[in-house]
């Protein structure tokens, strides 16, 4: 039974690719499973995942390494009960160290039951851009790049994610750039939504030598820093119209991440990554917002008119939990008045990330 873990910052395209890459593995006539992984609970990747493979796995509240044994045993649980050949596993895009806390302390322990692939890290162009223009001798790398920086120097592969996005010229200028600051990686250039370039990166997970020996110094106190910069929460709540009106799902949604993106660049918010999905009973409607500068993405939509629907954010975004529950707040009603709906029976708290406290180094 074979491991792929998949890492990398918020909005890297990481649920995409896992998704897209066991699509094409079952394909292929692989057993495929996939675990995901989050700070909270309500995660819109675990419904996605859900609809798109049979059999998904999840380990909530707190990353891999935090909950290594919950990994350890869900990852035995999905081979006892599916017999997968290949499980997929996305770790929370705020953590680092995946090599010391994931990838050996399986390998050490699991090793007779599971083999683990390299590390993929996925990347986001523009993020990548924003956090390398860091790196540069007088420049101040701040805790948040210093944690972007970490993941990408223990990847084993970087996919450059998002191509499609891109010209060909940019494409190579990245990619070039990520072999130039990360030698010890494997580039390649994909695009999970458009499903280029996803044979080649498989190939990788089966081709490639472990790392096991490889070492990255981490500085926990600037990691942890890192990660408390970050707000973070996952809402789940209805929404209802006015008598005798309905409305539609994609408007409501679109209305909601402007409301909330502008709001954020206004606060100087960073955006990490906004996820939304409105089910209703006659569809699905999910968007992301994955930084301040890009349009939303939208995954599905639904056109039908309905008088209610059930709604689920996931939001990470660089500012304190009062401040995003006070954003949240104004997109809600920004989305909602106009169009004659409620929001209502608000489920889920905002917080910031605890300490992280790997259960293994080595």
């Amino acid at each position: 039974m074979r491991f792929i873990p998949l890492g990398g910052y918020l909005g890297a395209g990481k649920t995409t690719a896992m998704l897209k890459a066991a699509g094409c593995l079952e394909l292929a006539g692989e057993r495929v499973a996939v675990i995901t992984n989050d700070q909270g609970t309500d995660l819109i990747d675990t419904q996605m995942a859900r609809e798109r493979v049979a059999n998904v796995g999840e380990v909530t509240g707190g990353c891999f390494c935090c909950r290594f044994e919950d990994l350890a045993s869900t990852i035995i649980r999905l081979g006892k009960e599916n017999d997968p050949t290949v499980i997929l596993g996305e770790a929370v895009g705020s953590c680092t160290d995946l090599q010391s806390t994931v990838v050996r302390p399986l390998r050490k322990y699991y090793g007779d039951a599971i083999d683990v692939s390299p590390l993929t890290v996925m990347v986001d162009p523009l993020r990548y851009r924003l956090f390398a223009s860091e790196w540069h001798a007088d420049s101040v790398e701040t805790d948040l790049a210093y944690l972007y920086r970490h993941q990408l120097e223990e990847a084993d592969i970087l996919a450059l994610n998002k191509i499609d996005l891109l010209d060909s010229g940019a494409t190579t200028e990245i990619s070039k750039d990520l072999q130039r600051h990360f030698p010890q990686a494997h580039v390649v250039a994909v695009s999970a939504f458009k499903s280029i370039g996803l044979d080649e990166l498989i190939r990788l997970w089966t081709g490639l030598n472990d790392s096991s020996d490889r070492r990255v110094d981490v500085d926990y106190s600037r990691y942890g820093t890192a990660e408390a910069e970050l707000a973070w929460t996952n809402q789940v709540f209805e929404l209802r119209s006015d008598e005798h009106k309905r409305f539609v799902a994609v408007q409501w949604v679109d209305a909601f991440l402007a409301s909330l993106g502008g709001a954020c660049q206004l606060h100087q918010c960073a955006v990490g990554h906004i996820k939304v999905r409105v089910s209703t009973l006659d569809g699905t409607t999910k968007a992301s917002l994955a930084n301040d500068e890009s349009p939303p993405t939208f995954d599905e939509q639904h056109w039908a008119e309905t008088d209610r629907a059930t709604v689920t954010v996931n939001a990470r975004v660089r500012c304190t939990p009062e401040n995003l529950e006070r954003l949240l707040r104004g997109a809600i009603a920004a989305a909602s008045d106009p169009l004659g709906v409620r929001a209502e029976g608000n489920v889920g708290k905002v917080f910031s990330p605890g300490w992280p406290v790997p259960v293994h180094r080595l």
